[in-house]
């Protein structure tokens, strides 16, 4: 027996490369570090560290010219009994692991490599495995190895008291626990939030599974769930075929629920995931999702429908007057070029509410728009050519016809056209823009109204239109010596209209044709003024603005598809055109004046305001038509020489406390006509926030009376962990809370958890309030589970992570 000090063999602190003797070949040494770590490195589980079954194997082929580095007290060599040991302190470097334990033996003769005491493996990528002794071959096809415990980089746990390695590339840990948690600081022995044991967890090297069988989850130390076996994939699996987290609730109409989810990799870029879920009082619904991922976009396409049991449990149409349901959705978005991008929405059901009702992912949505687009974006250029149809999911309780009207309303858009272009050298000293719109589109009845004028506002022509408008503008902004700031504009905007349908009731258009020019000059005159004290700054800028146009032909008399909403408040005082659409422009020559403030107070606090009015000055008032299709402008503030007064104020700072309002007073006396306001507030372990709202009415506009409604939400973190949280809508016209909702929720590194009730109420007298309660828990590493009880809808369904 032969016995060397380590200072005979490597300077430890030089650390340099140790040359064996020659009864005992690097190679030997290579191995030991190598089935040191080949069966630690086969711990995988999907949420176990990703330390893959055929590491070893891969680890062969990192560096075959790798040199292998010790730091040993002692060698130690047995040539009798044929063992080499390094014992004290021992540290081996290989190619990128690292190993370190009290003692390192190598048996030539049975060629088994053994560590013991202390021993901890770092490998490449960040894990540590910690063991009390390890034993395998030095082909690392068999081995064994005690009390085992791996941690990740990204904090994962993995316990086993003894595991084993298999020639057929299976690695079977007994008695393993698994958790992403840590471990508490004053308590390290307490059992952590949640951990998974197993009675025996055998890894598949080649399969790339792991199964586990008498497994049990435990939160907060106790059991909460068994399972006598299951099985997925491993880490190093980026999609494997397998049972998805399910979900639970209950809901009146549909009774208990319980949705369970198959996701099937069909191939390297596409895939299928089935859902079934059953409900109590109607049965099943079937879902069928498929994706594929290619080079340029992806597209995916879902199919579901069922057979309602019981449609008498519903007290709305079409949901209780329809027995076979189903739909099929389609999505797709593709990479032309790094210009141009192409894609689709398209859904089709068998009535106009079945995804709304059932909750399909996706498609839930009470507006849903088809789509099919072609789009490009360059420089400071932008082009879309769509087609649209606009689907909108309802019920109501009035009659069978009445929920597909709302739909069948709305126009089939084919196709809608979008050019934008801004130059990017100036022109004259001036920027050039050009806008252009072609719309094409057909609807099959016509929507009115009755107000309370006894009018009828149409909402949407029945028939064929299509319109092209080219709008080509001019601007440029002077600068004075003084301070003064001048912009003159210059546009000319042109409109071709075909319209063939009916415009209003008894008013049949036959072959129409209208035509419209409108050229505009216009001039911006703005002088800053700046103000400094001692506690701040302050910009004080008055502007004023005149537009010069002529009238305009056939106001309010061509069809208006989307220009009916207007809005009169700061934000648009000094807009060119205040009509939100195309298909109506303003004509006339209009002033607009204000004041715009702005101040930096040094205490962090910034305040901003805008007042101003606006002046009809020459020529047909284009907001005061009598004859307007729409009654798009009456009421609007806009429809008198002189307009309502509009002001914004906002205020925010190192406080936490922010404030946002504006509002639109008459201009006869003063009355609030619109009002909106949003206060918040943020700070340590609080967070608040409101609204109001207020519109005054609106008779010829469709709404007879005020409509006021105030908000107000909330959440306080009680502990670093712990949070509550709550939120309601209140309505002031009708005394009606609309809405209100409660809840708590838990949230650390490794667990979260929440718990909410709801409530949801109707203006309408004697409606029924809906009530809805939900949960959610989060496992770091293995997913989300979630469920709800609802009086009335269902909640959200949604697929968790594969287990």
């Amino acid at each position: 027996m032969a016995r060397f000090s380590a200072d005979n063999i490597c300077v430890p602190i030089r650390r340099k490369r140790f040359a064996a003797p020659k009864f005992l070949p690097s190679k030997t040494l290579r191995l030991a570090l190598i089935a040191a770590t080949a069966l630690g490195g086969s711990i995988a589980p999907a949420f176990v560290p990703d330390l893959k079954p055929a590491q070893a194997q891969e680890f062969k082929q990192r560096d075959p010219n790798a040199q292998l580095l010790l730091k040993a007290d002692q060698l130690t060599y047995d040539n009798d009994a044929e063992t080499v040991t390094a014992s004290g302190n021992v540290q081996l470097d290989y190619d990128g692991y690292n190993v370190v334990a009290n003692r390192v033996s190598y048996n030539q003769k049975t060629g088994r490599v053994k560590a013991f005491g202390n021993v901890e493996i770092v490998e490449p990528d960040g894990n540590r495995i910690y063991a009390q002794e390890i034993d395998l071959t030095d082909d690392f096809k068999q081995g064994f190895i005690n009390a085992l415990r791996v941690e990740t980089p990204d904090n994962t746990r993995f316990a086993a008291e003894s595991a084993e390695r298999f020639e057929d590339g299976k690695t079977v840990f007994h008695h393993g626990v698994y958790t992403a948690c840590e471990p508490c600081k004053e308590k390290p022995n307490k059992a952590p939030i949640w951990q998974v044991k197993a009675q025996k967890v055998t890894i598949d090297g080649v399969t790339k599974t792991i199964s586990y069988e008498k497994a049990t989850f435990e939160l907060f130390g106790m059991p909460i769930a068994y399972l006598p076996y299951f099985s997925h994939a491993d880490q190093s699996v980026k999609r494997k075929s397998g049972f998805l987290i399910p979900t639970v609730g209950y809901a009146d109409k549909f009774g208990f629920w319980y949705r369970q989810s198959y996701f099937l990799v069909t191939g390297d870029s596409h895939d299928l995931t089935f859902n079934a879920t059953g409900f109590t009082k109607q049965g099943a619904l079937g879902e069928v999702a498929w994706r594929h991922q290619l080079e340029n976009g992806t597209y995916s396409v879902k199919v579901a429908g069922i057979s309602q049991m019981t449609p008498d449990a519903f007290t709305t149409v079409p949901d209780k007057n329809v027995k076979e349901r189903g739909m099929i959705g389609t999505k797709g978005a593709f990479d032309i070029n790094p210009r141009w991008t192409f894609g689709w929405k398209v859904l089709a059901q068998t009535d106009n509410n079945f995804s709304r009702t059932y909750k399909i992912k996706g498609y839930s949505g009470s507006n849903i728009t088809n789509e099919v687009y072609l789009r490009g974006l360059h420089n400071r250029s932008f082009f879309d050519l769509s087609a649209k149809q606009y689907l909108i999911q309802n019920n109501t309780v009035t009659g069978t016809g009445t929920a597909f009207q709302f739909t069948s309303n709305q126009p089939l858009i084919r196709p809608v056209l979008d050019y934008n272009y801004v130059t990017t050298e100036e022109a004259s000293g001036g920027q050039i823009n050009l806008d252009v719109n072609i719309t094409s589109l057909e609807r099959n009845v016509l929507s009115t109204t009755l107000v309370a004028s006894g009018d009828d506002r149409t909402h949407g022509f029945d028939g064929e239109t299509t319109r092209v408008s080219a709008d080509l503008g001019w601007k440029k902004t002077i600068v004075t010596s003084g301070g003064l700031m001048i912009t003159p504009s210059l546009s000319v905007r042109g409109d071709w209209t075909s319209a063939n349908g009916i415009a209003s009731p008894g008013n049949t258009i036959t072959t129409g044709t209208y035509t419209r020019f409108m050229p505009t000059a216009g001039l911006e005159v703005s002088y800053p003024i700046l103000a400094r004290t001692a506690n701040g700054s302050h910009v004080f800028e008055p502007i004023a603005q005149v537009f010069i146009r002529p009238d305009l032909n056939f106001t309010g008399v061509a069809p208006n598809e989307d220009a009916q909403s207007l809005v009169f408040d700061a934000s648009t005082l000094f807009q060119r055109d205040k009509f939100s659409g195309y298909d109506r422009i303003e004509g006339g020559t209009r002033a607009n004046v204000g004041l715009r403030y702005s101040g930096q107070f040094n205490n962090g606090i910034s305040l901003n305001a805008l007042v101003g009015q606006s002046y009809h000055l020459a020529g047909q008032n284009p907001y005061a038509r009598e004859d307007d299709l729409t009654n798009t402008g009456e009421e609007s503030g806009l429809e008198t020489r002189r307009s309502d007064y509009v002001a914004s104020f906002a205020i925010s700072g190192t406080t936490g406390l922010s404030l946002n309002t504006q509002a639109r007073f008459s201009e006869n006396n003063f009355d609030v006509k619109r009002a909106e306001a949003n206060v918040s507030f943020s700070k340590d372990k609080i967070s608040l926030s409101s609204n109001y709202t207020f519109i005054a009415a609106q008779p010829d506009y469709g709404f007879n009376s005020d409509r006021q409604q105030v908000g107000l939400s909330g959440r306080y973190k009680i502990t670093d962990n712990w949070s509550i949280y709550g939120a309601a809508q209140y309505d002031i016209q009708s005394d009606t809370v609309i809405s209100d909702s409660v809840g708590f929720s838990y949230a650390d590194e490794c667990f979260t958890f929440s718990l909410a009730f709801s409530e949801r109420r109707s203006t309408s007298p004697g409606a029924k309030t809906s009530q809805a309660f939900s949960f959610k828990i989060g496992l770091r590493t293995i997913g989300d589970f979630e469920g709800g009880f609802s009086g009335d809808d269902l909640e959200e369904l949604s697929s968790g992570n594969t287990f």
